[in-house]
């Protein structure tokens, strides 16, 4: 009786410092979760260099953020950020419905490159897309793991924000050339509001197709100056897009 109460002691003592590492270790964990789960919804590699996230007052950054360019693209990478800013409810932190208040994506560095088929963002869009339409179908409506067990998180993010973003605009042709340009404030708001959330990858969807439609309608808006407007109005068309 003795030896059972002891290896129970033990037992509980392992748990109990399992629990209280998973709880002080949220960075690991969240850089682990982007790292493996996002090449997975987006078809694209991720890496992230830091994240400092406090369970106390919900707020932290992630650092050094790159998402890689499909297969067939030449540029080495989509997007570079240096720093993210998230704010979540602290409360919610471990509840099956997280609530983010903000995400705030600061000064980063897109390469829109056009292939024969459609830009790059829009191959991520597309990626992103599938995986939503295959989750969906595979779990009613939630992502799932490898392993086929549902992912029951699900987020309400009140606003991601899209801000002082630099847009590259290139062809493989170009050879990592091209014309650069300042991307608006993007700003998606309410995602996850109706229903019982939105997925990590729905609500990664969202945000492409946001941020594929602002860039796209800046350069149509500036190309079609350029198209029709000869010397004076290629050169309005070049100020938009530099400017």
């Amino acid at each position: 009786m003795k030896k059972a109460a002891a290896i129970l002691l033990v037992l509980v003592a392992v748990l109990a410092a399992a629990a209280f590492w998973a709880y002080e270790s949220i960075d690991f964990l969240v850089k682990v979760a982007l790292e493996h789960y996002g090449p997975q919804v987006a078809g694209v590699e991720v890496k992230v260099g830091e994240v400092h996230l406090s369970p106390a007052d919900g707020r932290g950054n992630l650092g050094h953020v790159e998402i890689g360019n499909p297969p067939g693209f030449s540029a080495p990478d989509a997007l570079k950020v240096q720093r993210i800013a998230v704010s979540v409810d602290p409360a919610t932190l471990r509840a099956p419905l997280v609530h983010i208040l903000e995400i705030s994506i600061e000064q980063p560095a897109i390469t829109y490159e056009r292939g024969a088929r459609q830009t790059n963002l829009e191959a991520i869009r597309s990626n992103i897309a599938a995986y939503v339409k295959e989750a969906d179908a595979a779990s009613g409506g939630g992502d799932k793991t490898p392993s086929g067990k549902d992912v029951r998180h699900r987020f309400r993010i009140d606003a991601v924000a899209i801000r002082a973003g630099r847009v590259t605009m290139t062809s493989a042709g170009l050879k990592g050339g091209g014309i650069t340009f300042d991307l608006p404030e993007v700003v998606v708001r309410d995602i996850g509001k109706r229903g019982d959330g939105a997925t990590a990858s729905q609500a990664a969807g969202v945000v492409a197709d946001a941020l594929v439609s602002a860039i796209a309608q800046k350069v149509l808006t500036n190309f079609e100056l350029l198209r029709r407007g000869g010397v004076e109005g290629a050169m309005d068309a070049l100020k938009g897009l530099l400017h």
